[in-house]
């Protein structure tokens, strides 16, 4: 693997890359951060400052979501709440339903048989001590099981993850640019990132986790004159591979480098393991139907198969350390005709059925040292 560097014509991001404090109770809130996102355009209104927290997102839940880059403030807007939610792998569609319920399989009731889940157990970011495949493997049947086969409702997050605002998250303040249950690759216009990236190419990435169910991630492209679908993201030529050995964290105190964990065999190659564990009952607690959190998974019975520090040790030493961080991550720009593309990522979550998606705009451009 090439040695971990920060990108030059991504030095400007990289300086504004995002430490997120999240205020109550929230579920898995994360988006991309570099290149800035189309879905972080309400960062843009005056008076509504996501960054230091003094705007709050929804009405059941108000969720806070302040960030920090040491002395420097930043502004993510709403972006971590454009998102996918009920959506389990082989199904035609999410169901929007986001409560945390053990062995949940969102389309048992429409499927021809039983599905298989096709990550390797290695993988696995939560729930490691589980038997696969029987009951206590609760979260066999969510996103990150089956790394990229659960359906989205929009490759680019629909604005608060369901038509109507629901618990767990799922609300979106709305504003000129977006309202509760709007798609994202149909109502967020391109937005300007000045970011020029060579065909073949390193170049550096970021996303940041609000708050943490584990799982993993992919960026991948798709030209700006086609319309935006996860078919078009998911093609193979499409795809942003990882190309380092390491993930740079950048804390209130500095970056840390940690090892990253890519998915080499069974289903899910190339997709990188979220590096931050899943403690027990942070962020992984179960819900009942109302989305309530009700003490264990399943309901009042504790925790079965948690992971430990000894099979997925956290690289900061407890357990929270390293949530509301900003992970960036080096890939290779692909073969692609020069042109307008819109990046995608995706955030495949295991302890919930929730998939994190963001969009940004690139051009890129001829290598010339790759021309005869």
């Amino acid at each position: 693997n090439p040695q971990f560097c920060l990108a030059r014509m991504q030095s400007f991001f990289v300086l504004a890359c995002l430490v997120v404090t999240c205020f109550k109770r929230a579920d898995a809130h994360g988006a991309m951060i570099m290149p800035a996102p189309r879905n972080a355009i309400d960062s843009t209104i005056p008076g509504m400052n996501w960054g230091n927290g003094s705007t709050r997102t929804g009405h059941l839940e108000p969720l806070g979501v302040g960030c920090t880059n040491g002395s420097h403030a930043c502004q993510p807007g709403q972006s971590v709440f454009w998102f996918s939610q009920g959506c389990t792998p082989g199904c035609e569609s999410c169901d929007g339903q986001g409560q945390r319920i053990p062995n949940w399989d969102h389309c048992n009731a429409t499927r021809a048989g039983p599905f298989k889940p096709t990550l390797s157990k290695q993988y696995w970011s939560a729930n490691r001590n589980a038997t696969e495949g029987t009951p206590q493997d609760i979260w066999k049947y969510q996103p990150w099981r089956s790394p990229g086969l659960a359906p989205v409702t929009d490759p680019c997050g629909m604005a608060g993850g369901n038509p109507y605002p629901m618990y767990n998250g799922a609300e979106y303040t709305p504003t000129r640019f977006a309202k509760q249950g709007d798609l994202g690759s149909y109502v967020l216009k391109p937005r300007v990132t000045g970011v020029t990236w060579k065909v073949g190419t390193l170049v550096n990435v970021s996303w940041y986790i609000a708050f943490n169910h584990g799982g993993g991630y992919k960026y991948r492209l798709c030209p700006k004159t086609e319309q935006l679908t996860e078919k078009c993201f998911q093609k193979p030529e499409h795809q942003l591979e990882f190309v380092s050995n390491e993930h740079l964290l950048l804390f209130r105190d500095g970056p840390k480098r940690i090892p990253n964990t890519i998915v080499k065999e069974g289903g899910g190659i190339g997709w990188m393991r979220n590096p931050i564990p899943m403690p027990n009952f942070i962020g992984s607690d179960c819900d009942d139907m109302n989305g309530t959190p009700c003490h264990g998974c399943p309901c009042g019975s504790g925790y079965p198969g948690g992971s430990t520090h000894k099979d997925f040790p956290n690289p900061f030493g407890k357990d929270l350390m390293g949530r509301n961080t900003a992970i960036v991550d080096l890939v290779q720009v692909p073969q692609v005709p020069p042109g307008e593309y819109v990046i995608g990522f995706r955030w495949d979550c295991e302890t919930s059925s929730q998939i994190w998606s963001s969009c940004a705009d690139v051009s890129v451009v001829p290598n010339i040292r790759n021309v005869r």
